[in-house]
Order: structure tokens, then sequence, then C-alpha cells
């Protein structure tokens, strides 16, 4: 299959800007134009700010966990607030309960004071 230089370019360009890389130069370059001290070696500026904008894959794995632990922490406080709901409910129907039988024990009281 035949690709026209042009249509090479184009095709590099577009992989450029989506892997980010255009924008990862751009933002050096222009930390490196508006350095007031131009460093004597551009390459090596370039090179190290280059590699401080890209994150260390320690720092990708430790991101991916705690993105997990982040889910399972999502997941257990819904389990939890279900279970929270669940005995608020259970309380509210003891307290019922309770006043039920309060209630009877007063009338029961007072039939025996009135015998």
């Amino acid at each position: 299959l035949y690709q026209s230089p042009e249509s090479k370019k184009d095709e590099f360009r577009k992989y450029l800007q989506k892997s980010g890389a255009i924008d990862s130069l751009t933002s050096v370059l222009v930390n490196l134009y508006e350095e007031n001290e131009k460093p004597s070696e551009s390459t090596d500026y370039i090179q190290k700010h280059l590699s401080h904008n890209k994150p260390s894959s320690a720092i990708m794995e430790e991101h991916q966990k705690q993105l997990k632990e982040n889910e399972a922490l999502r997941k257990e406080n819904k389990k939890l607030q279900k279970k929270v709901n669940e005995m608020s409910k259970v309380i509210e129907t003891l307290k019922l309960n309770l006043n039920h039988v309060r209630a009877q024990a007063r009338e029961a009281k007072e039939k025996q004071d009135l015998n």
C-alpha cells in the first residue's frame, strides 16, 4: 500500500498529537523560552524537563493501586450505608414495640390500681 509523503507526515503528526508528545514538547520549549538565564546545553534542559513531565512507572503503579483501593472502599462504604439503613429501620421498629409495651404496661397498672 503506497502512502504519499504528505499522508505519512499527517499520520505521524496525528500520532504525536494523540500520544501527548506535542503537548509535552511544547510545554518544555515554552519553559525554556521563558527561562531568564538560558542553559548552555538546551538539549540537556529538554531531556531533563521531559523526563520530569512523564510519570514514572512506580508512580503509575501507585496510582493504579490507589484507584483499586478507592473502588474497594467505595463498595465497602455502599455496603455499610445499606447496613446502617437496615439497622435504622430495626431501631425504629424496636422503639415502636417498646412504646406499645409501655402503653400496655400502663394500662395494666391502671386496671390493677382500680381493683
